[in-house]
């Protein structure tokens, strides 16, 4: 009988470690794509080169770098399809700068479309240098 406990306690506590090793696993596990988007004035739009996006998760993207202090942008998920880009991102938009962070709501799969881009819009951008910003965007996580 203390041997099938010990059996039945051993079999318990691996099933716990696979679960617990498979959870804590890196998420964003898929190949990223830098991205690099200039502006020359405020309001001017830029999209990301298009990556495949496999499955219906939210898109992330990831602000590091910039060259002019006080610019910023605004990032809205898009589909890319036959050389043309469609809005899925339902209206949610979301705020960029330096050390920022989103995970990007989008109907990209839910909508039949399978390439993924992000709309960048910039602002108070300096009229004579412009702005830049690089950083890294995954378009499933």
């Amino acid at each position: 009988m203390t041997c099938k406990k010990a059996i039945k306690n051993a079999v318990i506590f691996t099933a716990m470690l696979l679960i617990v090793g498979i959870n804590s696993t890196p998420l964003i596990s898929k190949a990223s794509n830098s991205f690099g988007v200039a502006f020359s004035v405020d309001g001017e739009t830029k999209f990301t080169d298009k990556q495949e996006k496999c499955t219906s998760s939210s898109v992330q993207m990831l602000c590091t770098d910039k060259d002019i202090d006080g610019s910023y942008y605004y990032g809205k998920v898009y589909a890319h399809e036959n050389g043309e880009y469609y809005d899925v991102s339902h209206g949610y938009e979301y705020y960029f700068d330096v050390n920022e962070t989103h995970n990007m709501l989008n109907w990209v799969n839910e909508e039949g479309y399978t390439h993924a881009a992000i709309r960048c819009e910039a602002y108070s951008v300096d009229d004579y240098h412009g702005a830049w910003f690089g950083g890294y965007w995954y378009p499933d996580i």
